[in-house]
């Protein structure tokens, strides 16, 4: 044991459990399972690189055990140390190349840094192994979907819901794939199953209320961007599109409120600027449309629509 690991008993800036992980380790400093109970602690603490150091400690004492060098893989992962990182994930699997685990960590890590062709030879190797891996599937469905392979991406989405029986992301990522499809039907059931299984979801809400707008269903849109700002105050995009459909409707008053609590909560977002600008431009009120036109410039010099108001009002 290190004089630093002793120390950390007495670490005040460190949280409880943290501490008291740190009394068992400095009584029994070669218990494995107490390095690894103390490195979850770091990591839900935030303190990662604790973390790293007790799981390299893990593996100091059981160099063979998949579970230390795929868990100290994912740790260096949150760290931004992907080379390393992909270093243990690999040095998992070589030791137990049927850990259904470590082949998902692994599989799963080139998902991320975008390796998609390593990653599915992965994900492959993973549903040999366990055909009923729901993840294994739904990233298998994320990756043909990058790829462009929608049938392939479908399938496999439709695979994960039917190993869990209902699943938020992949009745989402059906929705969207149906949804640029021009399968209305079936974007609109998907959506509705992701508010279903998920009714606290903004995203969802969102996804779906604007798939509404596109169809011209503004009455049922405005109703989700309403539930979208009731479960998340600050999603200014939901306010920008319900004040798109106010304005469409010649209801500039109410449209401009929403236009401004967009810009409340993203102050830079040009695109709002210039719809109070022409939102007062068609009230008659030309000095604060020129000056909202104005506003967007700054923020965006080549916005298009607001260099036309300007050029209406004779100010460009």
């Amino acid at each position: 044991m290190s004089k630093d690991a002793k120390s950390l008993a007495n670490d005040t800036t460190l949280s409880l459990e943290a501490r008291e992980w740190s009394k068992k380790i400095d009584e029994y400093p070669d218990n494995v399972n107490y390095y690894t109970q103390r490195a979850k602690v770091f990591l839900s603490d935030k303190n990662i690189d604790l973390a790293i150091d007790d799981y390299k400690s893990a593996i100091d004492l059981d160099s063979d055990n998949p579970s230390h060098h795929y868990s100290l893989g994912d740790a260096l992962f949150a760290n931004d140390q992907t080379t390393l990182a992909l270093e243990e994930y690999k040095a998992a699997e070589n030791i137990n190349p049927n850990d259904v685990i470590a082949v998902f960590k692994h599989a799963q890590f080139l998902y991320f840094v975008r390796q998609f062709d390593k990653s599915k030879i992965k994900f492959g190797k993973l549903l040999n192994l366990n055909p009923q891996h729901a993840e294994g599937t739904f990233f298998s469905g994320m990756l043909y979907k990058e790829q462009g392979d929608t049938a392939a991406a479908i399938s496999f989405f439709m695979q994960t819901i039917a190993l869990v029986g209902s699943d938020y992301n992949s009745s989402m990522q059906l929705a969207n794939i149906y949804d640029v499809q021009g399968k209305s039907a079936e974007a609109e059931q998907y959506y509705e199953k992701a508010v279903n299984i998920d009714p606290t979801s903004d995203e969802a809400f969102y996804a779906r209320g604007l798939f509404y707008q596109k169809k011209g269903k503004n009455s049922e849109a405005m109703k989700d961007y309403q539930q979208t700002i009731d479960l998340n105050s600050t999603h200014y995009f939901a306010y920008y599109n319900a004040g798109n459909i106010l304005a469409e409707q010649g209801n500039y008053a109410k449209a401009i409120d929403h236009f401004e609590i967009c810009i409340r909560v993203k102050d830079d977002f040009a695109k709002a600027y210039n719809r109070i600008g022409q939102c007062f431009e068609l009230l008659g009120k030309q000095e604060i449309a020129i000056e909202n036109y104005k506003h967007c410039l700054q923020i965006d010099p080549n916005f298009a629509l607001a260099k036309e108001g300007l050029a209406r009002s004779g100010n460009l």
